[in-house]
């Protein structure tokens, strides 16, 4: 009778690691996806910045007529 319930438990114990497995590695694309949605978003602002910090730039280099 303990022989039946040994592939038992074992199966479970095999289940849950490969559930657990499983959880892990959908964890880790979860981050993976937030890591590159963060570093296009660094992209932009830094696109952002340059485009206005040079839109400033030519405006105080032009000479007004005054």
């Amino acid at each position: 009778m303990a022989d039946t319930n040994q592939p038992k438990t074992a199966e479970s114990q095999f289940e849950r690691n490969m559930r657990r497995e499983m959880e892990i590695e959908d964890a880790l694309k979860q981050e993976q996806a937030r890591h590159e949605a963060a570093v296009k978003n660094m992209h932009r602002l830094k696109a952002l910045r340059l485009a206005r910090d040079a839109e400033l730039r030519t405006c105080t280099e032009q000479p007004t007529n005054a």
